[in-house]
């Protein structure tokens, strides 16, 4: 049931039936779902161990930024009533995500809400407007968007269906059978390729030639991997320049768009040069007047505007997030490796947070559920492989005491004597050492830790090099 939970939150998240269907339209979602989740996760009989909180880094990078928030912001019981519920659908996400099983059918489904977007949003050229997307459309030049709070513009509504392409690569092509290979995969591509060509995104473009790369770069050899790099930066680029208002890359200074945005960041980098731990949660804002007109100036990057309202600090604990799940997921391979389930699981969150990670540069997604729930994905594979090997210990000792117990045999010579008693000792040091919860803990660490620490500050410092690199040179 709380997978089914976890799965119908998804289609809320995505699809968003209360933003267009009459009679539930403006409904207040979130409560009514943390309700029935809950429910649905008490009401679970499948579960064979109790549940346990702060387990992973995961946990602990989730409880650190929440304080953050909270601490940071003016209105701490804003902040606390804003944040919370994102912190709990973390939670639950992880806390539903039991078994490889449940985690491979929550991805199929997470693949199959970017599709279902894709969908909507192709019915409106032909006559099936559910959200009222033609309008919207025709507003924004000819390139498509639906009428839901996520994606009422092209831009957004690239980004999302453009990861469908790779994730459904990953989840029925690769190492998969024929139906997956020849018919579910060619049609989720087309649908998501045709989608996002219509909404021109130019960024959408990049991110989905970037994945595109990282998926056929996964677990190769290094010349391979070289090979491809070339490839990509060759043909790859040439490809990419063929398609609408790609070129536009040549010129980015006469864009007004990014003109627009370069002014917002200007005022943001501004902002924390004087305000060090941000201005609190969801709190900058500037204004631009452009041709006599003064509106609101977005920034168009998470990055920027998670800097500009939390501050240095907080921009290490959002990197943090990502840092953390991209590690987890590299050192599972070892665990996951000889299973294609588990490692077609590993490879799809890592191409989850690394589709997040590179169109943070170009949208606003900084505070979306989607960022909890990719971090509650990585989490719960570093659960997952705890687990197992908490599992290999245990059975590991059981067959020392075993062979420690069993009633000694008559022995006919010396070295079949010494023989056994080998084989009883190594066995016990075995044991020994694998139940070490110092030993435990260096397979695959479950503590933040320096390491950590330093990598999310190198993080910052290059997000904000590459920020005064752009604010200089373009």
């Amino acid at each position: 049931m709380e997978l089914t939970a976890a799965i119908f939150f998804l289609f809320l998240y995505y699809i968003r039936p209360q933003d267009w269907i009459p009679g539930i339209a403006g409904f207040n979602i979130i409560r009514p779902m943390i309700v029935l989740w809950l429910l649905a996760m008490h009401s679970n009989r499948r579960r064979t161990e109790p549940r346990r909180v702060l387990v992973t880094p995961h946990d602990w990078l989730m409880l650190i930024y929440f304080g953050y928030v909270v601490w940071t912001a003016p209105d701490a019981k804003d902040a606390f009533m804003g944040f919370f519920p994102l912190v709990v659908f973390y939670a639950f996400t992880v806390q539903s995500l039991e078994n490889w099983e449940d985690l491979l059918v929550y991805l199929k489904g997470w693949n199959a809400m970017l599709l279902g977007i894709a969908v909507i949003a192709l019915a409106s050229l032909y006559g099936f407007d559910f959200t009222g997307a033609v309008d919207m459309t025709a507003a924004n030049k000819g390139r498509l968007c639906i009428g839901t709070w996520m994606h009422d513009n092209p831009n957004a509504l690239g980004h999302s269906v453009i990861l469908a392409l790779p994730l459904s690569y990953l989840l029925y092509f690769w190492r998969g059978g024929l139906t997956g290979r020849f018919v579910i995969f060619p049609a989720h591509a087309a649908i998501a390729v045709f989608c996002t060509y219509k909404t021109e995104s130019k960024g959408a473009f990049l991110v989905g030639g970037a994945l595109f790369v990282l998926i056929f770069v996964f677990g190769r050899p290094l010349v391979v991997r070289l090979f491809i790099l070339a490839l990509a930066a060759t043909v790859g680029i040439s490809a990419l320049s063929m398609l609408p208002r790609m070129s536009e890359m040549g010129n980015l200074r006469a864009d007004e768009g990014v003109q627009g945005r370069l002014m917002a960041w200007e005022a943001a980098r501004t902002s924390v040069k004087t305000h060090a731990a941000g201005v609190g949660w969801k709190q900058f804002r500037t204004t631009i007047t452009w041709n006599g007109v003064t509106e609101e100036a977005k920034t168009h990057c998470a990055y920027v505007q998670v800097t500009a309202d939390l501050g240095i600090f907080g921009l290490a604990i959002f990197l943090g997030g990502m840092w953390v799940a991209l590690r987890s997921t590299v050192t599972a391979y070892r665990f996951t490796k000889e299973t294609d389930s588990h490692e077609r699981c590993r490879r799809a969150v890592m191409l989850i947070v690394s589709a997040y990670a590179i169109s943070a540069w170009m949208i606003n997604r900084q505070y979306h559920t989607e960022y909890f729930l990719m971090i509650a994905l990585a989490g719960a594979i570093h659960r997952l492989v705890l687990r197992a090997q908490s599992e290999e210990i245990a059975k590991t000792e059981s067959t020392g005491i075993a062979v420690q117990e069993q009633p000694e045999e008559p022995v006919t010579t010396r070295a079949a004597q010494m023989v056994q008693e080998q084989t009883v000792t190594q066995l016990q040091q075995s044991g020994e050492e694998q139940s070490n919860p110092l030993q435990y803990q260096g397979q695959l660490w479950t503590q933040l830790g320096l390491l950590d620490v330093a990598a999310c500050a190198g993080l910052a410092w290059g997000v904000l090099f590459v920020w005064d690199f752009i604010l200089a040179n373009l």
